[in-house]
């Protein structure tokens, strides 16, 4: 096993770390699929409310790609479908049986991998639903199901502060994964690599056989998969790889070896307003209510809810729904009614920074955050601090004024499709500008579909 040390990046030590036991979630009594958890995704509804469906039945699919379907992740009635702006599709809501009923979907024998075409394969997995757990690079979107990726990067780590360990998560779950990477092996020519922590691995993992496995040490971003790219295979112009986390292949491997539609999930709930009763892995259902992940646990008032992580995740309500792909929750502050005294010019041993401009005497203890900005908006300062979090053999500062001057040779020069949003998070984050990095990258690659 070849180990990588990554030197660039900044931890975020915060407090509220999931506690390492399993729990079963009270049953959700209404699950929801959303189209806008995947950006640029036009949903083409294919139910009406008041329809009864099963698990696994088809609820949408993308209107410029049919074959892709969105399936439903539990059996009962379509009690609310939610429009937005002209009419697109924002939520399809389902009102849960206490009895799961499965729709007949596509089933690959697992013996039969071997001698199934390619194209049958992709076929299967989307007629599934289970496109959507696969992500391509670059762009960071759904897969191009005509181009055959180069190589498949497996992700079984993850150095986002707070956010679920997937070693942990896949405990007894070895039969799964290795179904789930035995398709992967089918879908591709190419090497399938399995990127993990240093030292002790699960047993799931040791087990496995197919992959490629090499190991990433350091400070985040070191468990993103633009770092792993870059350093296990750097992809050459023309050149896809997919790329999905071992929670996910487990979700393949059911769906081989039972041909039902894996509607299990394990989230972790983490966070410093999180209750500690409610900080643990859940296991629970796909798009289930945030409620019902948290068990008996409340969520009060004057707390954000994200789906995933402080970098990385997006806000949701306090009755809103977990994602396809949610594997972590957390809940901070807003911090709407604190003030500090006198700002900056105090020491605030308490106070996140890597730039120590609070004079954060304690060191790297672990801290409290809330979602306030903690600042205003201002011009854009090269001060090498976004040099300083990126691993990644690209210039961030002068790729993000190439994106917002809408030069894409440039941006494309400077490395446009080497990054993502989750790449670019920490820069966002030491900013004293206080620029949402990612949001400009993200609008750099949608000008590069359009154009490119």
């Amino acid at each position: 096993m070849i180990t990588h040390k990554i030197r660039k990046g900044f931890d975020l030590p915060l407090v509220g770390a999931t506690a390492r036991r399993f729990e079963d979630a009270p049953p959700p009594p209404v699950v929801a699929v959303a189209p806008t958890e995947f950006p640029g995704l036009k949903a083409k509804l294919r139910v009406r409310e008041g329809e009864r469906v099963l698990t696994g039945q088809p609820l949408f699919h993308d209107k410029g790609d049919p074959g892709a379907l969105w399936c439903a992740p539990a059996t009962g009635t379509v009690s609310r479908v939610v429009l937005g702006a002209r009419q697109a599709l924002q939520r399809v809501e389902i009102t849960c049986e206490a009895k799961d009923e499965f729709a007949e979907l596509p089933r690959i024998e697992p013996k039969a991998l071997a001698s199934t075409p390619r194209p049958a394969l992709v076929d299967a997995l989307r007629a599934a639903g289970l496109w959507p757990l696969l992500r391509q690079r670059p762009v960071g979107k759904l897969p191009d199901p005509t181009r055959q990726p180069v190589a498949i990067f497996l992700n079984g780590m993850d150095t986002e502060p707070l956010a679920a360990d997937p070693a942990f998560a896949v405990q007894g779950l070895g039969e799964d994964l290795q179904a789930g990477c035995d398709l992967l092996r089918a879908l591709t020519d190419g090497p399938v690599y399995l990127t993990v922590r240093p030292g002790e691995q699960p047993h799931e993992y040791l087990a496995l056989q197919g992959v490629e496995m090499h190991a990433f040490a350091g400070p985040h971003p070191a468990g993103l998969v633009g770092t792993h790219i870059q350093e296990i295979r750097p992809l050459r112009a023309g050149e896809v790889a997919w790329c999905l986390r071992t929670t996910d292949a487990v979700l393949l491997g059911r769906w081989l070896r039972t041909g039902r539609y894996p509607f299990e999930r394990v989230v972790a709930v983490a966070g410093s307003t999180a209750d500690e009763s409610a900080r643990r892995y859940a296991r629970t259902r796909q798009g289930a209510l945030v409620s019902a992940v948290f068990g008996r646990a409340r969520i009060g008032e004057g707390e954000r809810v994200i789906d995933g992580t402080v970098l990385s995740g997006r806000a949701i309500a306090r009755d809103g729904f977990i994602g396809i792909r949610t594997t972590t929750v957390t809940t901070i502050p807003e911090g709407e009614d604190e003030r500090d005294l006198l700002g900056w010019a105090l020491p605030q041993p308490r106070r996140l920074t890597m730039h120590r401009a609070v004079f954060p005497l304690l060191g790297r203890r672990a801290v409290e955050v809330d979602a306030r900005l903690h600042g205003g908006h201002r011009p854009i300062v090269n001060i090498g601090s976004w040099e300083a979090v990126t691993p990644l053999d690209i210039l961030p500062s002068f790729l993000y004024r190439a994106i917002e001057a809408n030069d894409l040779d440039e941006a494309l020069k400077l490395g446009l499709l080497e990054v993502t949003e989750e790449d670019v998070a920490l820069c966002t984050v030491v900013d004293p500008c206080k620029l949402d990095v990612g949001k400009v990258i993200r609008k750099g690659l949608d000008l590069y579909e359009r154009e490119g």
